[in-house]
């Protein structure tokens, strides 16, 4: 491949609750020389990943313009053009750091929107039901003759009219909320689709290595991504943030970006976990300089004289001290 490793740009963008921005931007001149050093991981779960900027020499009021749940995107590349690495929001700004001549702040931010707090009730409808109820109503007894014994003797009197009460049965529609039921023969891919929608979940790729159907009916109750998560799990694809967006994909599939990767790219040679006797399921790593493509379930053949075959990437991480920008990752075979 021979990744090329001239010219590295890096741009931090936050943006605040008036929706002014801030942006960092680094690409060694002397108008923008501004060191930005960050920690980005990625992997197949839908949990988001927890990543950091590292900020050196601020200006008070660069310094005092972060704040938490602050939206954040990071971009870097060999090159002018952006390319986008992570987003999401600031959850924690470390203190100002000094070692005598240098200040270092760090800023971690959560990757993508969080839906794990999205609550059970959300998954709850309206509905209109007709309900039997009885009520109690004043009707008027009309007068009329009754035989009746007096002193002993048999007598036809007179009962006149009366006001009484009287229970009569009736029936009222009213909305109850109860939980959304998919019908038999429902592919997996319209209920994934149906809870992520009444959920507000985004799910910006939906692409199951299989969609089956339910072979009976199915309630939606519980944690809408918790649901989700089992859903997925029966389709055996994989559930993930990438870049800030969550995906479901065939970790299977054959359509997905491809690099590759030979002895001129990497910095040591492939490692794996040793313990594992199946070389098909073995995780190889890898170290490489830093390409921002690279991101969960890409495609990477390998053209090394330690390492030949087409794997995909199960996680890694886009590191860069400032100075030396890298991804390391974790590959399985396909």
């Amino acid at each position: 491949m021979a990744i090329l490793t001239k010219n590295f740009h890096v741009w931090y963008k936050v943006i605040n609750k008036k929706g002014e921005s801030l942006t960092f931007y680094n690409d060694d001149t002397p108008q923008h020389n501004f060191p930005i050093g960050f920690e980005v991981n990625f992997n197949d779960s839908p949990t988001p990943s927890v990543n950091t900027v590292t900020l050196y020499n601020l200006s008070k009021s660069h310094s005092d313009f972060f704040e938490k749940n602050q939206k954040c995107y990071l971009y870097a590349n060999w090159g002018p053009s952006k390319k986008l690495i992570s987003e999401g929001f600031i959850t924690k700004i470390d203190t100002t750091q000094h070692d005598g001549t240098t200040d270092t702040k760090v800023l971690n931010f959560t990757e993508g929107t969080d839906y794990n707090n999205v609550k059970a009730n959300r998954l709850k409808v309206e509905k209109k039901k007709e309900v039997k109820k009885s009520k109690l109503v004043k009707v008027t007894r009309p007068g009329h003759y009754e035989n009746k014994i007096i002193n002993h003797h048999r007598k036809h009197v007179w009962v006149p009219a009366k006001e009484v009460n009287r229970r009569v049965k009736t029936r009222e529609t009213k909305t109850i909320r109860s939980n959304k039921t998919y019908r038999k023969g429902t592919s997996y891919e319209t209920l994934i689709k149906g809870i992520a929608a009444q959920c507000g979940i985004k799910i910006s790729k939906l692409q199951l290595h299989k969609n089956p159907v339910l072979k009976h009916a199915y309630t939606a109750k519980g944690k809408p991504l918790t649901l989700i998560k089992q859903l997925v799990k029966h389709t055996e694809s994989s559930f993930n943030y990438v870049q800030g967006r969550l995906e479901i994909v065939d970790p299977k599939s054959e359509k997905r970006t491809w690099l590759e990767i030979d002895d001129q790219d990497l910095i040591q040679p492939p490692s794996s976990d040793q313990s594992d006797s199946n070389d098909k399921k073995k995780t190889w790593e890898i170290t490489i300089p830093m390409v921002p493509e690279i991101v969960t379930n890409t495609g990477i053949v390998m053209r090394s004289n330690y390492l030949k075959g087409r794997f995909y990437v199960k996680s890694g991480q886009h590191t860069s001290d400032g100075d030396n920008p890298q991804t390391q990752c974790s590959l399985v075979a396909m």
